[in-house]
């Protein structure tokens, strides 16, 4: 015994309702060719944006290590008072002692065209070899082309009796001497331009 069923034909009239969208509904469009390549080229242009973004941020901002350059470096052993300056290659700065104004850490680029000027023993005193600026063991400018004195570089001295002296402003800082002075850091980051030839 087989029972077939019959599949009646939907009427057209009931299709119609079906497949309408009743009131209150959007029927949307599928997406076309054209915009679906304008939401990639969109969105390849925002990564390509933040990445050139995130990649000028990670070179531009300064990562300084304590010991290099643009960062703070100890010194432990400083001049005596009237004699030649010491170099610091790692730093770039020259600490001088000089008999009558002090302590300071100068720059060790020459402030007229960015030379490295040299510690000259027999006219004792700093003399770019480039253009012949020369300046004194505290780093003011007395002869030559350049437009001002050397920069400096602020410095904090700890001594013997546990004192520190902080100096933002570059100056030089009277009266130390390598025995009662235990440390001193120089900030390298913080370079002191000084105006005029003063």
């Amino acid at each position: 015994m087989s029972t077939s069923r019959a599949i009646r034909p939907t009427p057209a009239s009931a299709k119609t309702e079906i497949d309408a969208p009743s009131q209150g509904q959007v029927q949307v469009a599928p997406v076309t060719r054209r915009e679906f390549m304008f939401y990639v080229w969109g969105a390849s242009m925002a990564l390509l944006l933040a990445a050139s973004g995130g990649i000028i941020v990670w070179f531009a901002l300064p990562r300084f290590k304590a010991g290099e350059f643009g960062g703070v470096i100890d010194v432990t052993s400083i001049p005596k008072p009237g004699e030649a300056p010491v170099k610091y290659p790692a730093g770039k700065f020259w600490m001088s002692n000089d008999a009558d104004k002090g302590l300071v850490a100068l720059y060790t680029v020459c402030t007229h065209l960015g030379c490295l000027y040299a510690w000259a023993q027999s006219n004792f005193r700093f003399e770019c070899p480039c253009h012949g600026s020369k300046y004194t063991t505290d780093g003011t400018w007395i002869e030559g082309p350049a437009p001002r004195s050397l920069d400096r570089f602020p410095i904090v001295v700890t001594t013997n009796n546990g004192e520190l002296t902080n100096n933002e402003a570059g100056d030089p800082i009277p009266g130390l001497s390598p025995t009662n002075v235990v440390n001193v850091r120089v900030d390298t980051g913080k370079r002191i331009k000084r105006d005029g030839r003063v």
